[in-house]
């Protein structure tokens, strides 16, 4: 299957959509609130944007889905997911993505190609409280360079990325498999939960040292 094609008739479509809005969008409070502005206008015209490029919509998922919308293409089901990325220096963004789990599932059990979508967006240049897009790229998230991915201990791991994807656009291997995905991804999984479980040995046993000193001078391990 031809991922980069179809990232990219993908993303003509989305920008043909802003592409009224490049000129300055009226700030929002947050990047999710701004986020959600987008992620909305991207729905509105799911059906049409499917329609223009002959894919099978998928109904918008529920909550608990790792993608904000759907179609089928080629008999394979394909989510994508809006990910707003603030590009001025002072801002946070985590890159997060979702559960490891979650993320597992869909891949292997669903069978699913999961895609982002990122926008990148910054003050605008005229006073008037608006944000520009600079960039809107699409790419599936198998295929994103290996130092790309990274896991933090949220719950039971949670998967984020270290760029944006407009940084290694030209690093994205295209015609990665799954199989060579998760071995890299089953690689970083083990060692992130091999060090969570380290840290939670250490965390054990200054908490039995602190017991057994009487409750005295207690130096919680980090």
């Amino acid at each position: 299957m031809d991922y980069e094609k179809i990232a990219k008739r993908i993303e003509l479509e989305i920008e043909t959509l802003f592409e009224e809005m490049r000129s300055g969008i009226s700030a929002r409070e947050d990047s999710r609130a701004f986020g959600a502005m987008i992620e909305k206008r991207i729905t509105d015209s799911w059906d049409k944007i499917c329609s223009n490029l002959g894919y099978q919509t998928v109904d918008i998922p529920g909550r608990r889905t790792i993608f904000d919308f759907a179609c089928n293409i080629e008999n394979k089901l394909f989510g994508f997911d809006v990910k707003t990325k603030d590009l001025d220096s002072k801002s946070y963004s985590d890159g997060g993505v979702c559960a490891i789990g979650n993320l597992l599932k869909f891949l292997a059990n669903d069978r699913g190609i999961f895609m982002i979508v990122e926008f990148g967006h910054d003050r605008s240049t005229a006073k008037n409280n608006s944000r520009e897009i600079e960039y809107i790229c699409v790419a599936p998230f198998h295929c994103l360079p290996q130092n790309m991915y990274r896991i933090e201990n949220l719950g039971t791991g949670q998967v984020r990325l270290n760029y944006t994807i407009n940084q290694v656009w030209d690093e994205i291997e295209w015609n990665r498999s799954y199989q060579d995905f998760f071995n890299i991804f089953c690689d970083l999984a083990t060692i992130h939960y091999k060090r969570v479980k380290a840290d939670a040995d250490k965390r054990i046993k200054s908490i039995e040292q602190f017991r057994d000193g009487g409750y005295q001078n207690f130096r919680f391990v980090r």
